[in-house]
């Protein structure tokens, strides 16, 4: 019905004038809806910088308590230092989880999750689920992941929960994975697997790729990083290498960066902040640099530059530009930085029918 050339620029449109060109016609309405369509226009969008952060204390107020606050970066060149405050659209209080392709975990009291679109604003409240506990033990960790399973065209939430043993006060042998079927609307425990071996972050993020959800955790007994995959379609868990220089690298991030994964460290035999990316089972050095007056990495930004924070009081927020090599002050002002790239998406998660007929 539309030429491939009439979809590609539709696929390229903001998600806002995609949602009223919905009202137009039906025919464009089922395009917009379609799933392949969904898929196609989460590659080509353009990524943007949302930043959360500790707002300041200006003294003037005796009563001043520290707040998170997020934001977004609308220009995706970052020439228009502007922000969006994001704050004020959360559908719900709670500790924010992702994003993944443009979908936020929002973790609030009681144990209530609610997945929203920021650029949709649709959200919805999960069941509740509870873990099973082993006996005499308390849930310590929860790593948490998001994803497409590839093979049945439905999102999945991974939730890892690490126990503590209360009475021989150490980690429990195993860690329990429990999984939410989005178009299902419901949870179930996947497996026990044994992670005594891991170091395991508490950590309200992954890093989702072609069907993977990974997490950068450490090894145990050599204190080596190590990356863990999760199968979102055969749902199974595996090892990937870091690169051999992992041993000397301080303040990891695992981000993308050109569609491959990509690790962002501070070697500290050198004292330089490298980039690996992973193609094809092969890590390879892209990028290293010695800078001054900054520490720890935050996160690699879509032109092969990366994010740091100052060192000084307040910190601010910085991105060491390769093309220019020079460093450019975002503006912000904090205690500390988080920092996402961040995709608009047409992915509903609004009502339990949404996925039904993919």
């Amino acid at each position: 019905m539309y030429g491939d050339a009439m979809v590609e620029i539709l696929s390229s449109l903001s998600v806002k004038n995609l949602l009223r060109f919905k009202c137009v016609c039906k025919s464009w309405y089922s395009l917009i809806e379609n799933p392949s369509f969904v898929s196609k226009h989460l590659k080509n969008v353009s990524t943007r910088l949302i930043v959360v952060y500790m707002d300041e204390d200006d003294g003037t107020d005796e009563y001043y308590h520290p707040t998170d606050l997020s934001c977004m970066f609308p220009d995706e060149t970052l020439a228009d230092l502007s922000v969006q405050d994001l704050d004020h659209q959360q559908p719900a209080t709670g500790v924010l989880g992702g994003p993944y392709d443009g979908i936020y975990c929002i973790f609030g009291l009681r144990d209530r999750i609610t997945l929203w679109n920021v650029a949709t604003r649709d959200s919805r409240t999960l069941p509740n689920y509870g873990p099973t506990c082993p006996r005499n033990t308390k849930v310590y960790k929860t790593s948490v992941g998001f994803g497409l399973d590839p093979n049945r065209n439905d999102y999945k939430l991974i939730m890892i929960y690490t126990y503590w043993d209360e009475r021989t006060t150490e980690l429990h042998e195993f860690s329990l994975c429990t999984i939410y079927n989005l178009r299902t609307n419901s949870w179930r425990d996947l497996v026990c697997f044994k992670t005594i071996h891991y170091c395991i972050p508490h950590s309200h993020g992954c890093t989702y790729l072609d069907g993977l959800c990974h997490w950068l955790w450490e090894l145990e007994d050599s204190k080596h990083k190590i990356i863990i995959s999760f199968d979102m379609a055969n749902e199974v868990f595996q090892e990937v290498q870091c690169p051999d220089i992992a041993s000397s690298a301080y303040m990891e991030t695992l981000d993308l960066y050109h569609d491959s994964l990509t690790l962002l460290f501070l070697n500290t035999t050198n004292n330089h902040y490298e980039i690996w990316v992973l193609k094809e089972r092969i890590w390879s050095k892209h990028l290293s640099v010695t800078l001054l007056g900054v520490e720890e990495p935050l996160g690699v930004w879509n032109n092969g530059g990366f994010f740091v924070q100052s060192d000084s009081r307040p910190r601010r927020l910085l991105l060491y530009d390769p093309n220019t090599q020079e460093m450019r002050d975002l503006g912000l002002r904090s205690f500390w930085f988080s920092v996402y790239n961040f995709k608009e998406s047409l992915i509903p998660v609004k009502g339990v029918d949404s996925f039904s007929d993919i």
